[in-house]
């Protein structure tokens, strides 16, 4: 290793893999000191995204869940049940007018989620919300503008950028361990098996706002905010089955996404959508593939698995053109630890690198892939967000 840009593996596991692990969401079970401060929360949206959140939050030492909510009575009074909650309610004006809490979680369907937000926010909670939290850049900046009004805070899914192996990406592009960095490419796609809920296939579900909103939170994570946009957003299969029926689509199903970022004109893309034959369960993390690809003059960095539950960062260079595994932590991070994660660091008064103006960011990119898609032109993007994200 004669460069003095290689990368060699005692550097990586000395100035780097420590790094890695100093971002973790509150995940696993764990015991709390007895003085902990427990965070009160209240979950609306008792489907099938609360039945990968409710295991992992009735582990974690520092939430204490009072209330749920959903607008089928008897989803809310079973999840109540079996969670031990005391509280449950079948709207969200019932359940803020109900047992307080500070936090509410938001695991509604996609297009309930700026109004259920923006109840909330105007009656003083603190709000986590699945992916993404509004639909429109004029909604999203609306709960926004509530939140510094009402002085608490908007936290949006995804988690992607808790991650260890995120951290490990960032230094490692930060400290130039791969030369100056060019481009990116980032998938994430299945074949489209909706066993759980037909919204996905209806407007303003997709599979942009699905399966590529953790793609384009991790790139613009990593290479910093987006300044235009060219994209293609078709609905190449016209009809599915969803939940035993035949439904029409009326959203994105094969999706091509271009970036120009503001720094140094960086390029990334983004490939998403449900036509695509993986070979792995994409429900379960299982999948040892790529998923993020990121291009140095001196380097090439991939992650391993996909960006909401990583395996690991494999790292070749110049120097060492033989391709070596980092951040390996497992079971630290996955989609689901969000609310375990703001809790803890609520309780712990640890800061919360996850914030609304990212959100508002990666949706403002995703509407404008859509945007160009439909008039075949390249799309401005306006907003931007706090980058680094480890200032």
């Amino acid at each position: 290793m004669n460069s003095d840009n290689s990368i060699g593996r005692r550097m990586f596991l000395t100035g780097m893999v420590a790094a890695g692990s100093i971002v973790q969401s509150a995940s696993g079970a764990q015991a709390a000191p007895s003085t902990t401060r427990k965070i009160k929360m209240g979950l609306i949206g008792c489907g099938s995204v609360s039945q990968s959140y409710l295991p992992n939050m009735a582990e974690c030492p520092y939430i204490d869940l009072v209330s749920v909510c959903d607008i089928l009575p008897e989803r809310a009074d079973a999840a109540a049940k079996k969670w031990h909650v005391p509280n449950h309610y079948p709207n969200i004006d019932r359940m803020l007018a109900g047992a307080d809490f500070e936090v509410l979680l938001n695991l509604t369907p996609m297009l309930e989620h700026y109004p259920i937000n923006k109840k909330a926010l105007l009656a003083g909670r603190k709000v986590w919300c699945e992916k993404p939290a509004a639909q429109t850049v004029a909604e999203y900046s609306e709960l926004i503008e509530i939140a510094h009004r009402k002085n608490v805070v908007l936290w949006p899914s995804p988690t992607v950028v808790t991650s260890p192996q995120f951290k490990f990406m960032a230094d490692t592009i930060a400290a130039g361990r791969i030369g100056k960095v060019y481009n990116a490419h980032a998938f994430y796609g299945h074949e489209g098996e909706f066993t759980w809920a037909k919204w996905f296939l209806k407007k303003g579900g997709g599979s942009l706002y699905d399966l590529g909103v953790y793609n384009v939170a991790t790139l613009t994570g990593l290479l910093g905010p987006v300044e235009s946009v060219v994209g293609y957003a078709d609905t190449d299969i016209k009809e599915r089955i969803a939940m035993g029926e035949m439904e029409k689509v009326e959203s994105d199903d094969n999706t091509m996404l271009i970036m120009r970022h503001r720094k140094d004109n960086v390029l990334s893309h983004v490939q998403t959508g449900y036509t695509y034959f993986t070979g792995v369960d994409h429900t379960d993390g299982s999948s040892e593939d790529y998923t993020i690809d990121v291009f140095g003059h001196e380097g090439t960095m991939h992650m391993v698995g996909y960006d909401w539950e990583p395996k690991g960062i494999d790292i070749s260079s110049k120097g060492h053109r033989k391709v070596q595994r980092y951040s390996t932590e497992p079971g630290k991070y996955k989609w689901q630890f969000g609310a375990s994660y703001i809790a803890e660091c609520l309780a712990t008064d640890q800061p919360i690198i996850i914030r609304a103006e990212h959100g508002l960011h990666v949706l403002e990119v995703m509407n404008a892939c859509l945007e160009s898609g439909r008039t075949g032109r390249r799309v401005k993007v306006n907003s931007t967000f706090q980058w680094p994200v480890f200032a």
